[in-house]
This record gives structure tokens, sequence and C-alpha cells, in this order.
């Protein structure tokens, strides 16, 4: 549960989640970003490679699947992984929701989220929906990264 009450800009919808960007290159002075990102069991964003940066995970709640590079393992609460520019990965939600932060240094990919998302009414997870992934292959190019395969299915 968000402790916030008011949605401002910087929360987002973002292929079935609520998004928050919580620092971004700008608040940072170009060295991080920091969103945060509530989901529903099952999400999983496609298999992607970051170019440009490396990024890192940390669980608040919930159990996630996380595939870096075809290898799989468990991460719950409390739990952080490491995923290097160049190696693809994902992860799939596996509790019934699950709350976590994405680091990403330096920053510029928090814009690809902005630019895939829709501006988030609420402070509510959106109405379940198949993602676009036309927008989201369509968006990824000028931020250095790639869409490769599909999310991960249910285990």
């Amino acid at each position: 549960m968000n402790a916030r009450s008011a949605v401002t800009e910087r929360d987002r919808w973002f292929v079935g989640t609520l998004l928050t960007l919580v620092a971004t290159g700008s608040d940072t002075d170009g060295r991080m970003a920091l969103m945060e990102q509530q989901a529903r069991a099952g999400f999983s964003p496609p298999r992607h490679v970051h170019r440009r940066e490396d990024t890192a995970m940390y669980v608040i709640d919930g159990e996630l699947t996380i595939d870096i590079d075809g290898h799989q393992s468990d991460l719950g609460c409390g739990g952080f992984v490491w995923l290097p520019r160049d190696v693809p990965h994902t992860f799939r939600v596996d509790s019934d929701t699950a709350r976590f932060l994405e680091i990403v240094t330096p920053p510029g990919f928090e814009q690809y989220h902005v630019d895939t998302s829709d501006p988030a009414p609420s402070l509510s997870l959106p109405p379940s929906t198949a993602p676009d992934i036309g927008r989201l292959v369509g968006a990824i190019a000028p931020y250095g990264a790639e869409i490769i395969g599909p999310p991960l299915t249910a285990g």
C-alpha cells in the first residue's frame, strides 16, 4: 500500500503497473535514477537488454523470479539483484502483488518509462490489460536498449 495520498506528475501507469519516478537524472546531477513499481502477479516486461546503463532491483514487498541471460533465481522481500548493461534480462512477479525499486545508472532510461506510460489518475494499480508491445518496441531504440524476447511466462 502506498503511504502517499496525492498523485503527482511522477506517478505513471506503465504496462499494467503503478510506477513512480522517485528520482530522475535531473534530481541527481546526472548520477542515477530511482523508480518504484507496484505490480500484480504475472507481470513481466519483455526480455530486454540495456546498452548504456546498469540497473539494479530491490524488492520492498512480494516475490519475483529474475532471469539474467537465461539463468533464473527467486528474489523475495529485501532481495537485491544487479543487472549489468549488455546482459539480457527480465523478471516476473510471483506473489499476488509486489513492490520494488529499480535503480538506473547513469540515468536516462527512466524517460523511456515516461514515454511508454500514461499519467496515473490515482495511486492504484491500473486495470489489467495486455501490454502494448508495439508502443514499447517503437520507443526503445533512442535509449540504447532493445527488446529481444517475450516476457517470462508463469512458472
